[in-house]
């Protein structure tokens, strides 16, 4: 057998991912965890003190087993980790990277959420299942972070940290509270459990706690300031505004948010966005932040359809476009003039594609296409929102045309793969799909019993989209196939051969 080695095929069997600088993990997590978990594949946890405040049932080695898909929903064999060790896995996790192709993020998603075995090495750490949520959390998909919480009982300090965070920005934090009155060492800071007290109705609690904290000197200036000004906005009317600090925790925003004070300029982190999308923010700050959300998968792409359908816009350009192309081909669908379906279709794809959206349109109105007759450039885009939609296939080839991508796309959808290739990507995708690959270290590591390390590998390897050189496309996708992913492989081929067309 030969064997294949390519530079970022190294560095990802090597646990190492082939990034020009690896993510760090969640920043505003970090901080409020006040010790921040290790990210690198090779290192497992340290320095956490798991302290023993509730006896339960389910064992620490069964908190890396616990997902919210079984195995035969998800896809996700059983033993899908094999052998690997539980830091390598961990690390590949913590470090997957944003802003992928949307079956990639899928493929990620119900590999982190599915409910399997654990690899070798699952302790008392629960590593796993940490690195699942803080990917969770990276993502602002915050309903499967608290699902996958619940399913584990956040019955120690670090699960339950990531818990208040989670209930808190969406809002749910009653739970969360009350068992943090009642149990004060899962407070995960000082300030949570003033927060906490004072939302219980026990004011006199939390400014005692406040002042208690305020003199022995657990709180900065700013610190105290923020916390004494959400006790009694009164009282603090004629205080200055305390400063941004460098790192926003979830604590700290939801309570400047309450108080009405100025967000960072910069971008804020996904999870932080729920708290937009409550009926009280505005439509605009709704929209946009929907945006953001279901880019990353965070939040089904029919709550942005109904955030687009929901008023009228005010103004014209940025995100006010986007609303009426969305409205007028919703409602060119509904009418009987094929040319004016056409002309909405291609400006709603156009509107969507300057934020990287336009592949939503393929959930929204894919199947609603059939029957009708579009203009060229129309079906075109109706071809691709066919094909990526799982079940319009049949549609996607009753509108290919004679182009040769789509040819070469149908031919694939087929099984057939009698369309020739042109240019390095279309060979690269042909050679992986018609099994012509040569094996790699990677297909290697599935035959050592470590499937899921050899699919978090291919994964990675394809963190650039249709950036990713040629020859890691192929043998990403090859590997996918021989691990047992094989309409994965052709969603995620098919995406990239869209991406990258001119």
């Amino acid at each position: 057998m030969k064997i294949r080695y390519g530079l970022s095929v190294l560095l990802v069997t090597l646990g190492l991912p082939a990034l020009a600088e690896p993510l760090s993990a969640v920043d505003w997590l970090s901080k409020s965890l006040q010790t921040p978990q290790q990210v690198a594949p090779e290192q497992p946890l340290s320095g956490v003190l798991i302290e023993p405040i509730e006896i339960t049932s389910l064992t620490d080695v069964q908190k890396d087993t616990v997902g919210i898909i079984p195995s035969q929903i998800s896809g996700i064999p059983q033993d899908f980790w094999g052998n690997s060790r539980i830091e390598r896995i961990a690390g590949f996790i913590r470090t997957a990277p944003l802003g992928q192709l949307p079956e990639i993020t899928s493929l990620w998603r119900r590999i982190i959420l599915a409910e399997i075995d654990p690899p070798i090495g699952a302790g008392q750490e629960n590593i796993l299942l940490l690195a699942r949520l803080d990917n969770l959390l990276l993502a602002g998909a915050l309903d499967p972070a608290e699902a996958l919480l619940k399913a584990a009982d956040p019955n120690n300090p670090q699960l339950f940290r990531r818990w208040f965070d989670v209930s808190i920005l969406t809002q749910r934090a009653g739970n969360a509270c009350a068992r943090m009155v009642k149990t004060p060492n899962f407070a995960p800071t000082l300030q949570a459990r003033i927060f906490c007290l004072a939302r219980a109705g026990d004011w006199l609690a939390a400014t005692v706690t406040l002042n208690t904290g305020r003199a022995l000197g657990d709180f900065t200036d700013d610190e105290a300031l923020l916390l004494g000004r959400f006790l009694d906005p009164v009282a603090y009317a004629q205080a200055p505004d305390p400063a941004l600090p460098k790192v926003l925790t979830p604590l700290t925003f939801v309570m400047r948010e309450a108080l009405a004070l100025p967000r960072p300029a910069q971008s804020l982190p996904l999870a932080f966005l729920h708290m937009d999308l409550q009926n009280n923010a505005g439509w605009k700050l709704r929209l946009t932040s929907a945006e953001r959300l279901v880019k990353e998968a965070a939040i089904p792409p029919v709550a942005l359809l109904d955030l687009y359908l929901e008023g009228k816009a005010s103004a014209s350009g940025g995100v006010w476009a986007r609303v009426d192309a969305v409205q007028k081909l919703n409602t060119a669908l509904g009418a009987v003039d094929d040319d004016r379906l056409s002309n909405a279709l291609v400006n709603a794809y156009q509107a969507l594609a300057i934020v990287g959206l336009q592949s939503v349109l393929s959930d929204w109105f894919a199947p609603a296409l059939e029957g009708h007759k579009l203009n060229a450039q129309a079906k075109s885009i109706g071809f691709e929102l066919a094909v990526l939609h799982a079940d319009s296939h049949d549609l996607a080839i009753s509108l290919g045309t004679s182009k040769q991508l789509e040819n070469f796309i149908t031919s694939i959808l087929k099984g057939q793969f009698n369309a020739p290739a042109k240019g390095n990507l279309q060979q690269a995708v042909l050679n992986a799909l018609s099994g012509l690959t040569t094996k790699t270290v990677l297909h290697q590591s599935v035959d050592m019993g470590r499937k899921g390390e050899a699919v978090l590998s291919a994964l990675t390897l394809l963190h650039e989209g249709a950036a990713t050189d040629v020859n890691d496309i192929e043998v990403a996708l090859s590997v996918l196939i021989y691990s047992g992913f094989h309409d994965e492989a052709v969603r995620i081929a098919t995406q990239l051969l869209f991406a990258a067309a001119p």
